[in-house]
């Protein structure tokens, strides 16, 4: 038979196995090591279409859910999120969710059911998030909720891993979590309602996201110029929010004062509160170690990062500002560099009431007690039979229905640099060593923010400018006088350091200059 002849001959076989499926009441795609998620959607491929295919994610899908389980699963990684098969569930809706992930071609996706239901031992919820994870080993924000499991963070999200079939089109392994919002089973806080009005009531919950996207009636700006925005309440009507200067007014207000005590000397605000008594410090020590350790690319900059404000704390005293919960981690725990390669510093994220913050004694001491506890918990993830070596046998099976689904979008989307599974969880756990030891090695830089460097052009004023502490130095970004070029960088000491340098203390930096060739 020719090639042709075979491929029309597999055409027709698989057209028959899908019938024979279809009538025996099967799913085209069987559990063989994961979960699996069969997504049965109204109004079939136009549907679909129109749900992936809408920027904004306000198309929507409805239908069936169903979760079945493979012969002898026992719950995931360690046995912790045992699950049943499930089916029937009614969905509310199913559409698209995310910002730059939406661009690539397997999409994630925000479910709403019907009724609450308890998925994996997750806590009976409506709503539920199948995040796609976009990272070659696909484990990074896992890793992520484990460790902030580990430390002890509140209302961590986790999730369990499972592979999709929507309207019987196998998509590939994802995360199926917990989603962010204020819930007996999620962000376990008081809510507000639109009539609280006055204290106490208005003291919480709040949860707060940096640097949102939307501009409108819930962003506001601190003096030292952190950009917020309420997530819950939304004071954003337009947004199915409600309107209540009340409660918007305490709120900011509360956060300034909390800002006010870390930038005062005595660390006191002018109403004499200690930024102890408004920050639930130890939640801000474990949170930036997440951060700071991991070098995630989103740190304190997008609407991923969160805090949250209590009503009260156990004590029955007026609630504090705590950090949290973790989200976002695909572009964190070495996802971006090369093997062999080692991130430096303690200025990989910034966040100015961190940087205040690490200048004071007695956070510091804070911070080193919480690296040892942090560190016992990386002994467990990267040990032989870890939490890394138990994740990796998981996920073998379904990564290899992964690349012959999507391999030509993961070879898009990391070069010729793409390391593969389980390549990148070696690259996780080496990275996670050489970070390790840079930190050990150097726990006495640890309150060191910024250092001054002084540009020094013959000619021309000093100029004096202020780098973060370890920061690297390129200096060819150095502007020189119109019509000169430059020709040599020097050091105190008179090294040329043209192909840059790493800012280890205050330097003085010679421009040699020559006219430019006309």
């Amino acid at each position: 038979m020719s090639r042709k002849g075979h491929i029309l001959a597999g055409i027709v076989l698989a057209a028959l196995a899908l019938m024979l499926f279809a009538a025996a009441g099967a799913e085209p795609f069987e559990p063989v090591d994961l979960p699996v998620i069969y997504l049965h959607l109204d109004g079939g491929e136009a549907a679909v279409f129109a749900m992936n295919d809408s920027a904004d994610h306000s198309v929507r899908c409805t239908g069936k859910m169903d979760i079945v389980v493979p012969d002898g699963y026992d719950g995931g990684i360690g046995g912790a999120y045992p699950q049943g098969t499930v089916k029937g569930l009614k969905l509310d809706y199913i559409r698209g969710r995310g910002n730059g992930s939406w661009g690539n071609p397997k999409k994630p996706y925000k479910i709403k059911l019907e009724e609450k239901t308890n998925l994996f031992g997750l806590g009976k919820n409506k709503h539920w998030v199948l995040m796609t994870n976009y990272d070659a080993s696909q484990i990074r924000n896992w890793i992520t909720g484990w460790m902030g499991e580990r430390l002890g963070l509140e209302f961590t999200p986790m999730g369990a891993f499972v592979e999709v079939v929507m309207n019987d089109e196998y998509l590939g392994i994802y995360y199926l979590c917990e989603q962010i919002r204020i819930a007996k089973t999620r962000v376990a806080i008081d809510e507000l309602t639109a009539g609280d009005s006055s204290l106490p009531a208005i003291q919480g919950g709040y949860l707060i996201d940096f640097f949102p996207e939307d501009e409108g009636a819930d962003r506001f700006e601190t003096e030292h110029l952190l950009q917020l925005g309420s997530h819950t309440p939304s004071f954003n009507p337009a947004d199915d929010g409600y309107e209540n200067e009340a409660q918007k007014q305490y709120i900011r207000t509360f956060i300034q004062q909390a800002e006010d005590a870390v930038f005062a000397a005595d660390g006191r605000n002018a109403q004499g509160r200690g930024y102890g008594e408004m920050i639930d410090l130890q939640s801000l020590a474990d949170y930036w170690w997440i951060m700071e350790f991991s070098c995630n690319g989103d740190a304190f900059r997008t609407d991923s990062t969160h805090m949250y404000k209590k009503r009260y704390e156990a004590d029955g005293s007026e609630g504090k500002l705590y950090f949290g919960p973790l989200w976002d981690f695909d572009d964190a725990w070495g996802n971006w560099l090369s093997d062999g390669t080692q991130q430096v510093g303690f200025n990989n994220s910034y966040f100015p009431w961190m940087s205040e913050l690490r200048k004071k004694p007695e956070f510091l001491a804070l911070l080193r007690a919480r690296w040892d506890v942090f560190q016992a918990a990386l002994d467990e993830m990267t040990r032989e039979g870890g939490l890394l070596d138990a994740t990796r046998d998981e996920l073998q099976g379904a990564m290899g229905r992964e690349m012959d689904r999507w391999g030509e979008m993961w070879n898009d989307l990391n070069g010729e640099s793409l390391r593969r599974f389980p390549d990148e969880v070696e690259h996780i756990r080496n990275t996670i060593a050489l970070r390790r030891q840079w930190i050990n090695e150097h726990m006495d830089r640890l309150g060191m923010v910024d250092f001054q460097l002084t540009i020094r052009i013959e000619g021309q004023e000093d100029e004096i400018v202020s780098l973060p502490a370890d920061g690297w130095v390129d200096p060819f970004m150095i502007s020189v006088p119109e019509g000169w070029e430059a020709t040599a960088f020097l050091l105190e000491d008179g090294t040329n350091v043209e192909n840059g340098f790493r800012m280890e203390q205050d330097t003085t930096l010679t421009v040699q200059c020559a006219p430019m060739d006309e």
